[in-house]
């Protein structure tokens, strides 16, 4: 068996893809649904520009950060997968955000996985320094960008990301999907 390098992003892996929204609609008065959030470009969804929100945001959902739920199976699955491979969270999430996500990766029984926080979408030079052979992601953009680097990327399926395909990119629902494929890689 090889020990893979598995980079995991946070947001929308790990936890809900959906997570955000309520937050999102409560604060720009809005009343989207999991259903209609099909772009991941938030200034399309709420009119508001990236900037501003995320400052709005942080001003007045920091918490929501730590009210996170894991995904389904998403920690069973991790504990397996630490026992055989090298696993980083490597997460677009800004370094001001490092307390509550490492309080937060801690109360979740993650500690023991390194974190990479890069406040950037821009997850390929960290990847490549990773050496990382699979990397799960929701992102679209960020999908995109590893899988033309020629690294493996497992996509969880979102309502966002319907219309992303690649040779390097590989679908999955969930994390049964994922350590299925991870299995089957080695």
């Amino acid at each position: 068996m090889i020990k893979l390098n598995i980079c995991i992003d946070i947001d929308g892996t790990i936890t809900s893809p959906y997570h955000f929204i309520p937050y999102l609609n409560e604060l720009y008065n809005k009343n989207i649904t999991e259903e209609e959030c099909n772009t991941h470009n938030w200034e399309v969804l709420y009119g508001v520009d990236m900037n501003t929100m995320i400052s709005e945001f942080h001003e007045k959902y920091m918490h929501s950060y730590g009210e996170a739920k894991v995904v389904d199976d998403a920690k069973n699955i991790i504990d397996e997968l630490k026992k055989n491979h090298n696993l980083y969270f490597v997460t677009a999430r800004d370094a001001k955000l490092t307390d509550i996500t490492k309080n937060w990766l801690n109360e979740n029984g993650f500690e023991e996985i390194d974190v990479y926080l890069l406040g950037s979408d821009y997850k390929i030079q960290k990847a490549k320094e990773l050496e990382c052979h699979i990397f799960i992601e929701d992102n679209p953009s960020n999908a995109m960008q590893l899988a033309n680097e020629g690294m493996k990327v497992l996509l969880i399926d979102t309502n966002y990301n319907k219309e992303i395909e690649h040779e390097n990119i590989v679908r999955v629902n969930n994390w049964i999907d994922i350590h299925g494929f991870i299995q089957e890689y080695n």
